[in-house]
């Protein structure tokens, strides 16, 4: 059966209404190389556009900020990502090596770059490989509070692959969406992403909403080596930090036609472990949560350098 519609509307409104207590938090927190903490700014837009990136991998409470799978943060990042994933299902199999670069511009604004390799091996016909679409994607960080944050993104995908081989789309589309990141205490923190992706010259659409529920182990220490004497609040997280990652990713059509109105749902889980200082790796199982599935299952091992 197919994930009804009808169930649409109150989750996209669960994963996008912030919690009032946590939004109000305690007021800004000023800078300490020790713990990550910086001045916030709250919803006031009049500064920080300028300002130089605040690299510190720690929520103004010293609470480790772990970048989700698929889900985009609504911090800004400095970061580079090489993932290899694989996913098997009764129409073949497809592995895919990305590259992904977060470049943290200002305080304010990030720029991210995504680029895949894709091998896809069909179960009726021949095997292809080439690169995927690129895509490019401008980060606003429009709130910052203690304990939560509200970005806005601008996702471009560029037709840059063969789309007569199947490896890319053919055309441009844009994907708007806001992001949020909330403290829930205790290292635990709730991330979403909601948008909608239209392609420009099919005019096809849908509505994408995604979530991750994250938990880091190792509180019962400092996360954050000194500053080392770096500018800008550049905290480093102490190797042995383990985070525990729970997300869903889910679209509905928008378009007409038999797509309209159905939705599709996959869950990851997966871990994050810091091997060295600025140095992550993690593992990523991927699950569908919806009928009919577009795969069966699959898996993603990937490394991070928190430059």
């Amino acid at each position: 059966m197919t994930v009804s519609a009808r169930f649409l509307c109150p989750l996209v409104a669960l994963l996008g209404i912030p919690s009032i207590g946590l939004i109000a938090g305690e007021g800004p927190l000023h800078g300490d190389g020790e713990t990550g903490r910086r001045t916030t700014f709250g919803f006031d837009w009049s500064e920080g556009w300028f300002d130089r990136p605040a690299l510190s991998h720690l929520s103004p409470r010293g609470v480790p900020l772990t970048h989700s799978f698929r889900l985009e943060p609504a911090q800004i990042h400095q970061d580079l990502f090489l993932d290899y994933s694989f996913r098997t299902g009764t129409e073949g199999t497809e592995h895919e090596i990305e590259l992904e670069l977060e470049l943290a511009l200002t305080r304010r604004i990030g720029l991210v770059i995504e680029t895949p390799y894709r091998f896809v091996n069909p179960a009726n016909g021949p095997s292809v490989d080439g690169f995927g679409d690129l895509a490019i994607s401008p980060r606003f960080l429009l709130a910052e509070y203690d304990r939560f944050s509200l970005a806005f993104n601008f996702e471009t995908e560029l037709p840059t692959a063969n789309a007569d081989r199947g490896l890319g789309s053919g055309e441009v589309a844009l994907a708007p969406s806001f992001s949020t990141w909330m403290d829930l205490g205790n290292w635990w923190t709730l991330s979403t992403q909601t948008g909608i992706e239209r392609a420009l010259s099919s005019r096809d659409s849908e509505l994408f909403f995604r979530t991750s529920l994250v938990h880091t182990f190792g509180g019962d220490r400092p996360a954050a080596l000194s500053d080392r004497g770096h500018d800008h609040g550049h905290a480093h997280l102490r190797p042995g930090l383990l985070s525990v990652i729970l997300e869903a990713d889910g679209a509905m059509g928008l378009s007409s036609g038999a797509g309209k109105g159905v939705v599709g749902v996959e869950g990851m889980l997966g871990v994050y472990y810091r091997l060295i200082e600025d140095f992550d790796i993690r593992v990523g199982y991927q699950f569908p949560l919806s009928t009919p599935r577009e795969f069966d299952g699959g898996l993603l091992f990937g490394v991070v350098w928190l430059y």
